[in-house]
């Protein structure tokens, strides 16, 4: 358009030149050059207006600073940060809230406990930099009208000497199942395990984690957690003692379609009698995809847990274990067999068993309906029946979870 507007312009000097008494040819080129010297200058002063019209737009009025100049003067002179705004989207937290809600009928008293129907917990969860070089989240939890902080911790993906690290509250690195939060679950309840080792919180700590993938022909990865040492269910010591986990993960791809994950973990603290207490965990985690469709795939995963409890009067050891398989047969359907075992730490000579069906499905990845059956026989008070219906979804963007 530009063309034809610059076009018709010479055209008509042309012809207004040509009407006048005739000219030599080097004269008429002459006076066509000058004639677009000045129709250029016409047009890159128009272009120019325009321009500082619509910066004063965009700043809001006529000699308003920009954005990216109100944020600039912000930032502290001698800052090494990346140019970057300030206050950009990625720094913008990302919000999620996620509800789960249980129907519950039956003789287990794990599940008399609540009401049969009820809000077992509201999750809300919040994820954003920081800065360039960490990140931040939080995930709380409210439970019978409380809050409470399952994780608030600011995390460096990106030390010297090929190191990440987490500081603030965190789950303990200790076995696979331990770190999921309650909607990543694949039965409604914790293992038995878990329960009688642990407690009915989620194992948890305030301290460092440090981390760093290991120069093996496989991938694998060491952490080391140091924490404090007082946690219900685990240590009881005074509160300047501290606990110290270990943990070496193991990652291989058996074919195109499966792969394999071992994770040995163990954690050290004093108990309530100024002990050392131990636990060690051995997970292993198998899995098989048969397409990338992801409409059918199988998870067999089993953890061994073992505790080292000592006392005044000598040295108790209880073991636990837990195994279950989780078979997705079609898009959005998964069907799942758990089986458990757990001695009580304190008095190993007791110990529950028991097992659980569960069905689940997802109509999409925001929303999860199951139901599970099971059975358990506790120590003292033998078998107990429960029929739970369980129901959550996601509202926000929630980020992703460790694989």
């Amino acid at each position: 358009m530009k063309r034809y507007v610059l076009a018709a312009v010479l055209a008509a000097a042309a012809g207004s030149l040509w009407a006048q008494q005739p000219l030599s040819p080097e004269e008429r080129i002459a006076a066509l050059e000058k004639k677009l010297s000045e129709i250029t200058a016409t047009y890159e002063s128009e272009i120019a207006r325009l321009r500082e019209e619509i910066a004063a737009l965009k700043a809001g009025r006529e000699g308003t600073p920009s954005a990216e100049a109100a944020q600039a003067a912000l930032l502290p002179p001698s800052s090494s940060a990346p140019e970057r705004s300030l206050w950009s989207s990625e720094l913008n937290p990302a919000i999620s809230l996620i509800p789960d809600f249980t129907f519950s009928a039956g003789n287990d008293p794990l599940w008399k406990e609540a009401e049969a129907l009820n809000v077992r917990e509201v999750e809300v969860a919040f994820s954003a930099a920081i800065d360039p070089y960490a990140r931040a989240s939080a995930a709380l939890s409210l439970e019978d009208g409380e809050f409470s902080a399952e994780e608030v911790y600011a995390s460096f993906p990106a030390l010297p000497g090929g190191f990440s690290a987490k500081l603030g509250k965190f789950y303990l690195d200790f076995g696979k199942t331990n770190g999921q939060h309650l909607h990543t679950w694949f039965q409604a309840d914790k293992p038995l395990a878990l329960r009688d080792f642990l407690g009915e919180e989620p194992f948890s700590g305030t301290g460092l984690s440090l981390n760093r993938v290991l120069p093996t022909p496989w991938a694998s990865d060491l952490t080391l957690e140091v924490t404090g040492g007082k946690n219900e269910g685990v240590f009881g010591g005074r509160r300047s003692d501290l606990a110290y986990l270990l943990a070496w993960r193991n990652y291989w791809d058996l074919s195109d379609a499966s792969n394999l994950e071992v994770q040995l973990s163990a954690i050290q603290g004093r108990n309530e009698e100024r002990k050392r207490t131990t636990l060690g965990n051995l997970a292993v985690t198998w899995r098989y995809r048969s397409d990338l469709s992801r409409r059918e795939g199988l998870m067999w995963r089993t953890e061994i847990l073992r505790e080292h409890y000592r006392t005044e009067d000598g040295l108790l050891h209880a073991n636990g274990a837990f195994s279950f398989v989780d078979w997705q047969f079609r898009r959005g359907w998964f069907f799942g067999v758990r089986g458990d075992y757990a001695e009580h730490p304190l008095n190993p000579q007791e110990h529950d068993k028991g097992g659980a069906l569960v069905l689940t499905w997802y109509p999409s990845e925001y929303q999860k309906l199951r139901l599970q059956v099971q059975r358990t026989s506790y120590a003292g008070i033998g078998p107990k029946n429960a029929l739970v219906f369980e129901y959550g979804f996601s509202l926000g963007p929630h980020g992703a979870h460790p694989f």
